[in-house]
């Protein structure tokens, strides 16, 4: 049987859990771009005629979202219809997961904490949400979106950036995708770093954490929202607190928390 995160329940998961999962198989359809790769953005050519979106409202006042309803999957859609996830393979960028909106909501919230970054890293991006979020608030800010599958990126990503921010605020934007221990040459220094749901998995969370020592300025923060347990996975949120205090030269606290359902914190991250 496949794994899902399983959130939102959608029905077309129905037709995921009756089939089997081979990640060696899938390993041929999808281009991850492991070595990393600049993904072109051209606001002046990039078309979205025809396209459906869907809209979240986020905060009150409400902030309103959209991203792309109808993604082009064609690509990989053997491993897609078939799983939300395959390690190494297709890490689920193509949904939008609930602690995405989790950490949305605490960023209205608290929005000193975008507006006194002047360069941001959406790591493990997806959608772009949090990325969108972070340019719309500091339009002249310079905003970096990372995604394992160049896919993702070119199909989903950047389109839902178009739609929300438009061409004229297409400077100071770069899009990257690949593993993320091979985009040490392509990251730059970030004042904010911020993730949703990438720490499911114990194995991947080295490489977190590594791209926190190297890429995180002295003064920069990180954010990562995240349930406490991702059952069948073995990672969570409390895993890589471990991790993180278990380390010289940084240091973590939760700053927000949902005790209900599937239990889900927000976590910061800064220097010693």
């Amino acid at each position: 049987m496949s794994f899902k995160f399983n959130f939102f329940g959608s029905e077309d998961n129905t037709n995921k859990e009756n089939q089997d999962n081979n990640p060696s198989e899938e390993s041929n359809l999808i281009s991850s771009s492991p070595e990393g790769t600049v993904i072109p953005y051209n606001p002046n050519t990039l078309t979205l005629l025809f396209s459906k979106w869907k809209e979240l409202h986020i905060g009150c006042p409400s902030h309103t979202y959209q991203y792309l309803k109808d993604v082009d999957t064609s690509s990989m859609k053997e491993v897609v219809m078939k799983s939300d996830l395959v390690p190494d393979v297709y890490e689920g960028g193509f949904e939008v997961w609930e602690c995405t909106i989790d950490l949305l909501n605490y960023l209205h919230v608290h929005n000193d904490v975008v507006k006194s970054s002047s360069s941001v890293l959406d790591l493990g991006c997806g959608s772009g949400l949090l990325g969108i979020c972070a340019k719309k608030m500091v339009p002249e800010g310079r905003v970096h979106f990372q995604d394992y599958n160049k896919e993702v990126i070119s199909n989903f990503t950047v389109k839902n950036y178009h739609k929300n921010c438009g061409g004229h605020q297409s400077h100071h934007v770069e899009f990257l995708a690949g593993d993320w221990s091979r985009l040490s040459g392509k990251f730059s220094k970030y004042d904010l770093i911020l993730s949703a749901e990438t720490i499911y998995c114990i194995k991947s969370q080295e490489k977190v954490l590594r791209v926190l020592q190297d890429h995180l300025t002295d003064d920069g923060v990180a954010y990562f929202a995240s349930k406490r347990h991702y059952f069948g996975v073995g990672g969570g949120l409390i895993d890589f607190q471990n991790l993180v205090q278990s380390s010289a030269s940084l240091k973590c606290e939760v700053v927000w928390s949902c005790e209900t359902g599937l239990f889900r914190d927000i976590l910061k991250v800064s220097r010693c």
